[in-house]
């Protein structure tokens, strides 16, 4: 005798009701992998990207509405500096990591009483800027800044410090002493981040002098090494080590690394970074 199952029987639906069930899990689990790949393409690919000279160039340009070259006595001639060098960063949280150069322009714009400024462009998610003063025999340093930018494929987050140091830091000495240290303390603040006021302090220490090789020339310079601690709103320590032309002050080689503590919403984030750089032309761009 043959059985026929009546209509809505388990027997007979059991089985299409699995099968159905195990395609669309299938099926999701390949959309979801899938994504995943894609987001972790995103994730590990956008980086940052060197800044080339045209584009350093016309932000030039824009900002003073002059060619490059104009100059001052005791100061580098305005206008697009050619850097070369390398560099990384990394956040610990959430884990990420971008890397710089090996093209870096250093721009050079003249400022206030006889101050002038350079921007190193590391990369177009990362520039660090300080402002020079002259004054006698010293160069002075009275202001630095700096901005990075992260990807994070769903969202990017970015963040300017601004630093003023009063009194002036003393960048190269008047009376160079080997090994003689200059305090000095800088205050700054974070935008769009909301952070209590940053404190940098630390010294600067004259090394030494001797030459640098530029595009085949031999600059007079000055060794300078400078170690400074982060308080208050952020935490860590920054590190530089840097020639100056001895005639006119501009950064003609040298090495940097920061590590630094900040607090975010997720927990504390700490970034490290490092690089060198190198000016490979004494002669500014265009």
């Amino acid at each position: 005798m043959v059985s026929v199952a009546a209509p809505g029987d388990s027997n007979q639906t059991k089985g299409p009701r699995r099968h159905r069930r195990r395609h669309w899990l299938l099926g999701t689990a390949a959309v979801v992998l899938a994504g995943i790949g894609v987001f972790a393409f995103f994730w590990f690919t956008t980086g940052a990207h060197e800044v080339s000279l045209p584009t350093a160039d016309q932000l030039f340009r824009h900002d003073k509405g002059a060619s490059a070259g104009f100059s001052k006595p005791g100061r580098p001639a305005e206008g697009v500096y050619e850097y070369t060098g390398s560099g990384s960063e990394a956040l610990s949280l959430p884990p990420k990591t971008q890397h710089e150069g090996p093209l870096i322009p250093g721009t050079v714009t003249y400022g206030a009483n006889g101050c002038w400024m350079l921007r190193m462009d590391y990369s177009d998610n990362h520039w660090q800027s300080t402002t020079y003063c002259p004054r006698g025999t010293q160069l002075l340093e009275t202001a630095r800044g700096g901005w990075y930018q992260w990807n994070f494929v769903a969202t990017t987050v970015a963040d300017t410090a601004s630093y003023t140091c009063k009194p002036a830091e003393i960048a190269v000495p008047g009376v160079l002493a080997r090994n003689r240290r200059y305090r000095f303390s800088c205050t700054g603040t974070n935008h769009p981040l909301k952070l209590p006021p940053v404190t940098l302090a630390g010294s600067v220490k004259y090394l030494g002098d001797g030459s640098v090789l530029v595009d085949g020339k031999k600059v007079l310079a000055v060794r300078i090494l400078e170690v400074a601690r982060f308080t208050g709103g952020q935490k860590g320590q920054d590190v530089e080590n840097t020639w100056y032309d001895s005639a006119d002050g501009l950064p003609l080689q040298g090495t940097w690394s920061t590590d630094v503590r900040t607090p975010t919403a997720i927990g504390n984030s700490t970034l490290t970074a490092s690089g060198r750089f190198q000016l490979d032309s004494l002669v500014p761009h265009g």
